[in-house]
C-alpha cells in the first residue's frame, strides 16, 4: 500500500525536474565519441552535418543534449540534472513539448528501487546497489509510467515493474518481476469505483495484492479523500510539501476498509502474440527489442525469444498494441 505514496512523490519529482538549468554556453560535437573526448567543432562547421548541440551551466556541466540531423532537425532531446556537488541525478529524454519519453534516475536512494529491494532481498544480500540506475519508460502523455527497470552500476538488470492503465487512465495492474528470470514475484490489481450518493462524489480504490506464487496476500478498499479535503494548508502553498501524502497515509492506517470476504479475485490475463503463420499464443510478455519479443509461457521457467520477422502482432492484456507500434504513438 505504501508504494502509492512513492508514486505521488515520484510524479511530483518528475514534474518539478522539468524546469531547466540556466544555460551559460553551447558547444557542438560531431559525434558521441567526440563529445566524450571533449573534442568540439566550430559552430560554422556544423551546417549540413549531423551533430550534437550541448548546453552547459555555470559549473561546466552539460545540462541539455540535442541530436541534430544534417538538415537541422532535432531528432532527440535529453536533459541532465545534478546535485550541489555536481553528481548526476537524472537524465531524461523528452519531446519538444516537454513531455518525457524516458527518464534515468541515479543512486540507490531512488524510492521505487529501494521499495523493490526491501521486498526482494534479505538484509545481508551480497549484491551492491551503490550508484545504481532506475530506468523509467513513459506513456505517450509523458506523465504515466509504463515500465521501471532497476540496474546495478555494472549494467546488471535485477528487477522490473510494469504498470498497466485502463481506458480512463486509472492504474489497473502492477507487476514486479525478478530479473534475469523475469518471474513475477509480486502483483497488485486495482479497481477504481466512483460513488455519487454523497453531496460530494468520492472514489473508493480496491487493491488486491498477490505474492510470488500467485497467492492472495491482502484485499483492501480505501475511501479516497474528496479533492477539497486533500490540502490542510490553504493556498498559497510553498516548499516541496505534499499535503495529500499525509491524508492518504492516514486513510490507509486509520480508515481502511478490510473486506470481510474473499470477493471476486481478478483473474490473470495473458498477452497475445499472433505469428505470421496465423498461430495465436497466450504469453507473459517481458520485453521487445531488435532481437525479438521476449516472453514466458505458463509453467515455464525460461525466457523465450521470438524473432520479429515471425511476429505479426503483439497485444497486451489490456488490449494495447505493443508490436508493431501504432503510428499515432510515434515520437514527436
Amino acid at each position: 500500500m505504501m508504494q502509492n505514496l512513492f508514486k505521488a512523490i515520484l510524479f511530483y519529482s518528475i514534474m518539478i525536474s522539468q524546469s531547466s538549468n540556466d544555460v551559460y554556453y553551447i558547444r557542438y560535437f560531431e559525434s558521441d565519441h567526440n563529445f566524450k573526448a571533449d573534442l568540439s567543432m566550430l559552430s560554422t562547421d556544423r551546417r549540413g552535418k549531423a551533430h550534437l548541440a550541448v548546453s552547459y551551466d555555470e559549473f561546466d556541466h552539460p545540462v541539455k543534449i540535442e541530436r541534430v540531423s544534417a538538415s537541422g532537425v532535432v531528432l532527440k532531446r535529453e536533459m541532465l540534472k545534478y546535485d550541489r556537488n555536481g553528481r548526476l541525478l537524472e537524465r531524461g529524454e523528452y519531446t519538444e513539448n516537454w513531455k518525457y519519453l524516458s527518464l534515468i534516475v541515479y543512486g540507490e536512494d531512488e524510492p521505487w528501487s529501494r521499495e523493490y529491494r526491501t521486498w526482494r532481498y534479505k538484509v545481508n544480500e551480497p549484491m551492491t546497489f551503490n550508484d545504481q540506475q532506475t530506468h523509467f519508460t513513459m506513456e505517450e502523455d509523458g506523465i504515466q509510467i509504463s515500465k521501471i527497470v532497476f540496474q546495478t552500476v555494472d549494467g546488471q538488470k535485477y528487477g522490473q515493474v510494469e504498470l498497466d492503465y485502463d481506458y480512463l487512465g486509472n492504474l489497473y495492474e502492477e507487476r514486479w518481476r525478478d530479473l534475469p528470470s523475469a518471474r513475477v514475484i509480486r502483483r497488485f490489481k486495482y479497481k477504481f469505483e466512483y460513488i455519487y450518493n454523497y453531496i460530494e462524489p468520492h472514489m473508493i480504490v480496491q487493491i488486491w495484492e498477490f505474492g510470488h506464487d500467485g497467492q492472495l496476500i491482502s484485499n483492501v478498499a480505501v475511501d479516497m479523500a474528496p479533492a477539497d479535503q486533500l490540502y490542510k494548508t490553504p493556498p498559497p502553498r510553498s516548499h516541496n510539501t505534499l499535503d495529500e501524502a499525509d491524508i492518504i497515509e492516514r486513510e490507509i492506517k486509520e480508515r481502511r476498509i478490510m473486506v470481510p470476504h474473499g470477493g471476486i479475485i481478478p483473474r490473470t490475463e495473458w498477452d497475445v502474440v499472433i505469428l505470421v503463420t496465423g498461430e495465436r499464443l497466450l504469453i507473459d510478455f517481458v520485453d521487445v527489442s531488435d532481437n525479438g519479443v521476449q516472453f514466458r509461457m505458463d509453467q515455464e521457467k525460461d525466457i523465450l525469444t521470438l524473432p520479429l520477422h515471425r511476429v505479426r502482432s503483439l497485444t497486451s492484456r489490456m488490449g494495447d498494441v505493443i508490436y508493431p507500434k501504432p503510428i499515432h504513438l510515434k515520437r514527436q
